[in-house]
């Protein structure tokens, strides 16, 4: 046997201390995690948003003094970038005659995208702009996170149309992708088959959708058109899906308000030789000083249409537009065909 010593004697006492409170250990409280967030956060809170809008506001208003398509692009983007240049284009062709479309980012509604990945959208109803009648649906987007929101487009609400109820920012909304299911018809979808409808009175897609001021205002001004001219040529229009988009945000009772581009094609034909045609308007003023049409000439332009696509499964499946372009669209490119001139 050793002889303890009392610093052994020490030694082992402590090891009994060390002993019992090994042995309470597990009954000593633990820090709990914070709970993990069942969906995503909104991507923009009010004042964020409002302090947007007033950004993208300022900048646009500074670009239509001096009618500067390169200093929209800090905050515009996507289709609303490409038309609101070619506004200023056609602003210089008819000597302000066409000046660009009011615009403003007053609110009455916002919604915002509920995710944690990009790109972000974020979607608000406006007051009615100064100059105008009705007020306009927006959507904004930002592309990466070091990146500012922009515009990317905007539509004018038709008149007297019932507005989905949105979810309210402090939620969020689901964001939806172009093929997102769950609805009566995908958000490229409902693009799709509204261009089919446009190009085929008879398309089977006819009845899907609810009628509205621009399908019926496109039908009727090409009808005219092709009634004037009928004496030395013809007038037709065709539509396309657009190159952006669609954008689309769920909507409260499931369903999602979407904004898709769209692109139309005015042709006017000479048909009757030796005649004469001219064309006048905002295609005769991108034509330039030769405004004759010898064999056709073509005038393309862009435009945003707005819809509610009610969520699969309910009692109404039919999809709603709810506003579109202003005046129809905006004349973006003027091109000539001389050698479609018919025959002598």
């Amino acid at each position: 046997m050793r002889r303890s010593t009392p610093g052994s004697a020490l030694a082992a006492g402590g090891a009994v201390v060390l002993g019992l409170l090994a042995g309470c250990s597990t009954e000593l409280p633990q820090p709990e995690p914070d709970p993990t967030a069942e969906t995503a956060p909104p991507v923009l809170d009010e004042e964020r948003f409002d302090r947007v809008l007033e950004e993208v506001s300022a900048t646009i208003a500074a670009a239509d003094e001096t009618r500067d398509g390169e200093a929209l692009q800090s905050r515009v983007t996507g289709p609303a970038l490409d038309m609101r240049r070619a506004e200023y284009r056609l602003a210089e062709a008819t000597d302000g005659q066409a000046s660009p479309a009011p615009i403003t980012t007053a609110t009455q509604v916002e919604a915002v995208a509920a995710t944690e990945d990009f790109p972000r959208t974020a979607m608000t109803i406006t007051q009615v702009p100064e100059g105008a009648n009705l007020p306009l649906l927006m959507a904004l987007t930002q592309p990466e996170a070091r990146e500012q929101y922009k515009l990317w487009g905007w539509v004018e609400l038709f008149p007297g149309i019932e507005t989905p109820a949105l979810i309210s920012p402090d939620t969020g909304s689901a964001q939806l992708a172009p093929d997102a299911e769950g609805l009566v018809a995908t958000p490229a979808q409902v693009v799709e088959r509204y261009v089919d409808t446009l190009n085929n009175a008879e398309s089977e897609f006819a009845g899907q959708f609810a009628e509205d001021p621009y399908k019926k205002t496109a039908r009727e001004t090409t009808a005219q058109l092709d009634a004037n001219i009928e004496a030395a040529g013809e007038a037709s229009i065709s539509f396309s899906v657009g190159d952006s988009g669609p954008l689309a945000l769920a909507t409260a009772d499931g369903g999602a308000l979407v904004l898709g581009e769209l692109g139309s094609a005015q042709t006017i034909r000479k048909t009757v030789p030796g005649a004469t045609l001219t064309v006048g308007g905002q295609i005769g003023a991108l034509l330039g000083e030769d405004k004759e049409v010898r064999g056709s000439v073509t005038g393309t332009s862009d435009l945003l249409v707005a819809f509610y696509v009610p969520p699969a499964g309910g009692e109404d499946a039919t999809i709603r537009p709810l506003g579109a372009t202003p005046g129809g669209g905006v004349l973006t490119e003027v091109t000539r065909d001389d050698a479609a001139a018919p025959a002598e």
